[in-house]
C-alpha cells in the first residue's frame, strides 16, 4: 500500500481538559496513518486516551491542537453542521453499550442512518432485510432490544453501524459487555462484514486477545501512541 491508499490520517494531535487551572493532557502531539479496509486495534489502559481518539477521529470531538484529514478533507476545521454531516455520511460507530432505542423495533433501530441520510423510503426496507440477514437475525425485525440477548443487540448494533456504508467504522470496547464466547461471535462478524465491504476498522480495547484479530495493533499509554504493531495479512 502506498499514501494514496490512507483514508483518516492526524499529525500532532492533542487533546487537552482543564480543571480550574489544571490542565490535563488526554492525547500528545499523536500521529496516525489508517487505511482503507485496514482493521487496527487501539490497546491501552482506561484513562489512557483510547476513547478520546477514538470520538476525535469519528468528528464527535475537535482536537486542540493538530490536524485530522479524512480522504483529504480536514475534519478539525469543518463547520459544525458540516462535520454533523460527514459523520452521518461517512463514519459507523459501535459502542459497549449497544445504545439502541428500546422503544423502537430491531428494523426501525437499524433504518434511523438511512432516514438522517434523507433515502429514499422505499430503498430503505430492502437494505434493513439485507443488513439484518448478514447479522442472522433476519427473523427478529419485529423484535424490541429487551426481547433479545447481549450478542443479539450488539449484532443490531453492527447492522445500524453499516448499514449506511460508512468508509470508517470506529468500535469502543464492543465486547466489554458479553461474556468471551458471545464476544467472539460479535468480533467475527464486525472482521468479516468489514473485510467484506471494505471498510477502514478501529477497535478499541485493553484486551490483547481481542487486539489479536486486526492486522494492526497501536498501543496508547498516557496519551502518546507508542508502539505500532507489524501489519499482518487477514
Amino acid at each position: 500500500m502506498n499514501d494514496d491508499d490512507i483514508l483518516i490520517s492526524t499529525r500532532e494531535l492533542r487533546r487537552v481538559y482543564r480543571e480550574g487551572a489544571r490542565v490535563h493532557a488526554v492525547l500528545s502531539d499523536v500521529n496516525l496513518d489508517i487505511r482503507a479496509g485496514e482493521c487496527v486495534a487501539l490497546l491501552g489502559r482506561s484513562g489512557s486516551g483510547k476513547s478520546t481518539l477514538l470520538n476525535l477521529l469519528g468528528g464527535i470531538d475537535r482536537p486542540d491542537h493538530g490536524s485530522i484529514v479524512f480522504d483529504g478533507k480536514p475534519l478539525h476545521a469543518l463547520p459544525e453542521r458540516d462535520l454533523t454531516l460527514f459523520r452521518r455520511a461517512h463514519v459507523g460507530f459501535v459502542y459497549q453499550f449497544f445504545n439502541l432505542i428500546p422503544t423502537l423495533t430491531v428494523a426501525e433501530n437499524v433504518r434511523l442512518p438511512l432516514e438522517l441520510n434523507g433515502v429514499k423510503a422505499d430503498a430503505i426496507g430492502p437494505r434493513v432485510v439485507q443488513e439484518l440477514e448478514r447479522v442472522s437475525l433476519g427473523d427478529r425485525q419485529q423484535a424490541f432490544p429487551d426481547q433479545l440477548s447481549g450478542g443479539e443487540q450488539q449484532r443490531v448494533a453492527i447492522a445500524r453501524a453499516l448499514i449506511h456504508r460508512p468508509r470508517l467504522v470506529l468500535a469502543d470496547e464492543p465486547t466489554g459487555n458479553l461474556d468471551a464466547e458471545t464476544g467472539q461471535q460479535i468480533l467475527d462478524v464486525l472482521t468479516d462484514l468489514s473485510r467484506q465491504q471494505g471498510r477502514a476498522l478501529i477497535i478499541v480495547t485493553h484486551s490483547l486477545a481481542v487486539a489479536e484479530i486486526a492486522n494492526r495493533i497501536l498501543t496508547l499509554s498516557d496519551g502518546r501512541l507508542t508502539t505500532a504493531g507489524t501489519r499482518i495479512a487477514w
